[in-house]
């Protein structure tokens, strides 16, 4: 099967291949995936399913030429462009499901902005939006 990187957590070891022609998203762990590289959300990826105890998972996964030659320019042109909001110190699913429906995608759309704006968006505490904001920030430094 083929499809693309859409989710990594690098804290955490997974992420989410979206495969070609369908709209679910398919966990891999990373010790599924070529040793020597990094996943990256955007790679196009060669993938067998298998059945585990939690539904199907990616394993035995391969970049896709076309992806390896790419130059690594945007990835590395912008840190914030690959850390995704599951990255955030404290941010479950339920918080990342909330931050997603309000706008903020990426761990720079949080640390750009003030907690009264997040929590006016999302319905959380300023309390719980200022900590997330700064454990945001502290993942760009």
């Amino acid at each position: 099967m083929k499809g693309k990187i859409i989710k990594y957590f690098s804290r955490r070891g997974f992420g989410f291949i979206a495969p070609e022609n369908s709209q679910e998203e398919v966990f891999f762990h990373v010790s599924n995936y070529p040793e020597l590289v990094q996943p990256e959300i955007g790679k196009d990826v060669e993938f067998e399913l298998i059945d585990a105890p939690k539904g199907k998972e990616a394993t035995k996964i391969k970049i896709l030429p076309d992806t390896l030659a790419r130059e690594p320019l945007e990835a590395e042109s912008s840190k914030a462009s690959i850390l995704d909001i599951g990255e955030i110190k404290g941010v479950g699913k339920a918080t990342e499901e909330k931050l997603r429906r309000a706008g903020f995608d990426t761990v720079e759309s949080i640390a750009s902005v003030d907690a009264g704006t997040v929590s006016e968006k999302t319905g959380m505490s300023s309390k719980v939006t200022a900590k997330l904001i700064a454990s945001a920030k502290e993942l760009l430094e």
